[in-house]
């Protein structure tokens, strides 16, 4: 169930990874270039750091993605959180408790998780991408 889930939200990440990197402005490369650094310096070095923001909106939509296919996933029997949170809405299931529990856990890591991956960004930009 996690592999189907993740391998359905990777390709927003792949793009928004190629439109990070697509945007960094010409001129950090070009004075990388003429400085003397080799491609992948340049790669690991200037385009990286500067598109760093929107590498990590890109990791964030991805778990977000997951997250929100979890359920989904539990439909066709994946089970696992998902499966606990659709239990609890069939009818006559006298576990509302844990399907609330259950819904309210994948809620808490979603905001969790966004708000480590809006951190990390932040962070990024004090550090001037260190």
């Amino acid at each position: 169930g996690v592999v189907a889930c993740v391998v359905y939200a990777v390709p927003p990440c792949i793009r928004l990874t190629a439109l990070g990197m697509r945007e960094v402005p010409q001129a950090p490369r070009e004075a990388a270039t003429s400085f003397g650094a080799t491609g992948p310096q340049e790669m690991r070095l200037v385009q990286l750091p500067l598109a760093r923001k929107a590498i990590l909106l890109g990791i964030n939509q991805t778990l977000m993605m997951v997250l929100a296919t979890v359920i989904i996933a539990a439909l066709v029997g994946a089970g696992a959180l998902g499966l606990v949170a659709y239990e609890a809405t069939q009818k006559a299931n006298l576990k509302f408790g844990q399907g609330v529990a259950g819904g309210l856990s994948i809620v808490l890591l979603a905001i969790m998780l966004d708000r480590l991956t809006q951190a990390w960004g932040t962070r990024s930009e004090d550090d001037g991408g260190a």
